[in-house]
Order: C-alpha cells, then sequence, then structure tokens
C-alpha cells in the first residue's frame, strides 16, 4: 500500500522527505519492524517511541509517523496526535473492517462484558452472525479465542475486525474502556450505536479524580464516535448524557422514565424475571441472570437489538436461554454450598453483587476477595467496608498484586472494615477459599470475587496459572 494512501484521514501537519514509498508493514515496537514498514512513534510513561527511529530504520522501516520532528533520512509526516493518527492508519492498513459491519460499543465502568456478551447472543439466535470483543477476549460465534486488553491496540483491533469481516460477520460488540478512549484508540471507527451502562469509582490511580474519569469515558459520546446513544436513565452520568449531548438517544431504566422499562422485578433461584416496556411493546422476560444491575444489562441489550430490527417476542425467547456470562455472576453448588464467582472488582460492583446475595438468600455470606495492585488505592477501604456491610465473615485475600506488596494492598483493604466485624487475612487465595468452606455450613454462601474469568495470578511482571472456578473443582471431588 502506498503511503498517501495509508494516511488518507491522517491529520498530517508537516512532511520532511516526502517520498510515496510502499508500505507492508505497520509497528509502534520497533522490535517488531521489519522491511517496508510505516514506523509510528509514540509517547508514553517509560518509552518514547521517538527514541527508538534508528533501530527501526536498521530494522527496515521506510516511513516515519511522529508527533515532532526528528533526525532521519526516511520520509516523515509529523501529526499532532499520533496515537490516534495510529489508529485511522491501522483501520486504513486493513480496509477499514468496522465500517464494513454493524458496530456496536459499550461504554461503562461494570456490565460492559456482560451486554456485550447478552446482545451476542440475542443475535445469534435471531440468525445473525455476531461476534464480540473485550474482556473475555475474542468471539466470533460460539468461538473464543484470548485477548490482553479489554479494547485492543489498534492495529490487534483493526486485523481481528479484518478476520471477522472475512468470516461473515454482521455484528460487532465491543467494550470500550475508558483507557481505550483516553488514548484515542478507536479513532477513525464510527460506531452505529453506544450503549451507556453507568459511571461508578474506578482508575482513578490513572484518571486522579471522578471529574477527570468521567469526563473522558463521556468524551465518547459525539457524532463524531457514534450515531446512536443508548443511556441508562438511572445512573447519575446518564442523565447528565441525556440533558446535555445531541446525539439520538434511547433510554432505559427501572425507577426513572425510559424508552426501554421494567417493573415487577423478581428474583428467585431460577435467576431473574420482570415485565419490559419497550417502545409501548409489553413482554413478560425470564432469564438464568441473577442481580438487579443484570436487568440493568438486559434492558441495555432489549433496546439495541430492537433498534436493529429484532422483534422484543424474539429478544425474549433468546434471553430464556442465556447462559452465564464467564466469571459475572455463576453459580455453582459445591458441597451443598451456594457459591459465586464474580468479577466484581469496584466498589459499585461488589455492593450490587453482595446486597443482591443477602437480599436473596437465606443462610450466611462467606466473602473471599482482595483488590488488585498498581490500580486505584482508594477504593480499597471502600470495598473492604461494603464486604463487610453485607458478609457474615469477610477474608481478604490476593488478587493480582501486581508490583505491589500484597500484605500492604490487604492491610488496605482491611483499613475499611468495622473493628466488630468479622475478618482475616489469608493471602495465598485458594487456601483462603478452602477456609470459606469450612467456616460455612450446607445451605450458606460463599462468594468469591474479584477475578471471575481470569486464568491467572499477576506477580512482580509474571502471570502465574490460577482461576478460581479450577479451586472449586478441587473442592467437589
Amino acid at each position: 500500500m502506498k503511503i498517501t494512501k495509508l494516511l488518507e484521514n491522517v491529520a498530517v501537519k508537516k512532511v520532511l522527505n516526502c517520498r510515496d514509498v510502499d508500505i507492508s508493514n505497520v509497528s509502534c515496537d520497533s522490535r517488531s519492524v521489519t522491511k517496508n514498514t510505516l514506523f509510528v512513534c509514540l509517547s508514553g510513561e517509560r518509552h518514547d517511541g521517538h527514541d527508538h527511529v534508528p533501530e527501526a530504520e536498521e530494522r527496515g522501516a521506510v516511513a516515519i509517523l511522529t508527533a515532532r520532528e526528528i533526525e532521519s533520512p526516511l520520509p516523515q509526516f509529523v501529526v499532532e496526535n499520533s496515537r490516534a493518527a495510529l489508529a485511522v492508519v491501522a483501520g486504513n492498513f486493513y480496509g477499514n473492517p468496522a465500517s464494513k459491519m454493524k458496530l456496536i460499543t459499550v461504554v461503562g465502568t461494570n456490565g460492559k462484558t456482560s451486554v456485550t456478551e447478552i446482545l451476542s447472543e440475542i443475535f445469534f439466535f435471531a440468525g445473525h452472525s455476531a461476534a464480540t470483543i473485550g474482556t473475555l477476549g475474542y468471539k466470533i460465534g460460539k468461538d473464543r479465542s484470548k485477548g490482553v486488553l479489554t479494547t485492543p491496540d489498534p492495529l490487534d483491533l483493526n486485523k481481528n475486525l479484518a478476520k471477522m469481516y472475512e468470516a461473515g460477520v454482521e455484528y460487532v460488540f465491543l467494550e470500550a474502556s475508558a483507557h481505550a478512549i483516553y488514548y484515542d484508540k478507536l479513532a477513525g471507527i464510527k460506531a452505529n450505536a453506544t450503549v451507556f451502562t453507568n459511571l461508578t469509582q474506578d482508575h482513578l490511580d490513572f484518571f486522579g479524580t471522578m471529574e477527570e474519569y468521567a469526563k473522558t469515558k463521556l468524551s465518547y459520546f459525539s457524532l463524531q464516535n457514534t450515531s446512536l446513544a443508548i443511556v441508562n436513565s438511572d445512573d447519575v452520568y446518564g442523565q447528565k448524557l441525556i440533558a446535555e449531548h445531541n446525539l439520538p438517544i434511547i433510554s432505559y431504566g427501572i425507577d426513572n422514565p425510559a424508552d426501554v422499562f421494567a417493573i415487577n422485578v423478581e428474583e428467585d433461584s431460577s435467576g431473574l424475571s420482570f415485565t419490559v416496556n419497550a417502545f409501548d411493546r409489553i413482554e413478560q422476560i425470564s432469564t438464568p441472570l441473577f442481580g438487579k444491575f443484570n436487568v440493568y444489562n438486559v434492558m441495555a441489550a432489549i433496546s439495541a437489538a430492537m433498534y436493529f430490527g429484532i422483534p422484543l417476542p424474539v429478544v425474549a425467547k433468546a434471553l430464556e436461554r442465556l447462559s452465564a456470562v464467564p466469571g459475572r455472576y455463576e453459580v455453582y453448588y459445591v458441597k451443598d454450598r451456594r457459591v459465586i464467582v464474580d468479577f466484581a472488582h469496584t466498589p459499585d460492583g461488589l455492593d450490587n453483587l453482595l446486597s443482591d446475595v443477602r437480599k436473596g438468600f437465606d443462610g450466611r455470606i462467606v466473602t473471599v476477595f482482595g483488590c488488585g495492585g498498581d490500580r486505584d488505592r482508594l477504593k480499597r477501604p471502600i470495598m473492604g467496608a461494603i464486604a463487610a456491610k453485607y458478609s457474615d465473615h469477610v477474608i481478604i485475600t490476593n488478587d493480582n498484586p501486581r508490583f505491589e506488596d500484597e500484605r500492604a494492598i490487604a492491610e488496605e483493604v482491611k483499613s475499611g472494615v468495622p473493628e466488630c466485624a468479622s475478618y482475616e487475612i489469608l493471602l495465598d487465595r485458594e487456601k483462603a477459599i478452602r477456609l470459606a468452606f469450612d467456616l460455612t455450613n450446607p445451605g450458606d454462601t460463599v462468594v468469591i470475587a474479584g477475578k471471575g474469568h481470569e486464568d491467572y495470578m499477576e506477580i512482580k511482571g509474571k502471570k502465574l496459572p490460577y482461576n478460581d472456578k479450577a479451586v472449586l473443582q478441587k473442592l467437589s471431588r
């Protein structure tokens, strides 16, 4: 591909050593540069791509995309925002596959994975070829493969979107993380619709304040990025979106007026049931999912599915057949205990989970959870307090300490637990789960929160094999 074609719709400020060279590879990592590569210089906290231009030249780079002028004999294209430019270039390089399918993005602190998974199941049931991209990796139809990030980096994202298009995918459901929005990973891609789930405390280690975190999330909602917003009208920031943005909006909720709303919500051992009024069409909904928060996730999916033409009765039948989203309120019965495995790793997520368990089931609740290292420290005592509020006993344990001291993390969680509460610290997560069984009786509930679907424990830069559900399998033998 000629460099001029590759740079279509890229806002280039200045061109040096201009030559219309052929490009057969695009890279922002000098180590992966090969012959005829366009090397994109990205600046980060630890590395500055501009410093690696000589290595890229040696490995075969034939052009440079950069945020500032540098010393190089190669054609050099200077842009204002190299990350946004990379995203547009990545789309061009792979033939802009997102524009050839229907793309629905999902933005929010909690619920992104559940909404994308529910949507894919509905569309698959309705006879459409659907794919998801997010925390659980990539999924086309029923086939799933691993990913690295919630929202992949632009080159990986567009490469996989191209594979999905080639596989005949019609609809793609994509989780758009706050970091992806901040780093312009989706620049050049316009979604057909975007779901807003909610906005609560998370990632303050990166964004600093809730104001900055919210500003980043909400900045995605513009006509440049999406054609429609599907918004939770019961969320404070959702109300802000509805009031202040000029996008076409569909709203969903329980407590506030909305285009799609639920009444008569009930939950029992088989799951949720409620009556939905969707654009003045009425249907009884039953689904094996649990928790009031999943009522919102289901309504978001109903709103999107109907917007894209799937009749409400078909949506209702699909929802009856849903399987649990991996790592999201998965219910097991082990040694006559009810066990819930959930990814809840934010204050709001843990509160939603535990309040639902406390409200809906008898018996004692023992909660096993921890907080991740090198992430928002402010939420740790808050989550400790939440766990103590709803649990009869709390076991504070390990959860991806990364480069932090695991004991120090646990102590910060403990600082939020009232002195009168029943709790202890046991950092070996498998032993903590086993202890939870020792402290409970048949009919009690063990909640294992924080890791959900994850199959590793990240310690000192290494991802060591570990999975909560694998521990349960051992216990059930």
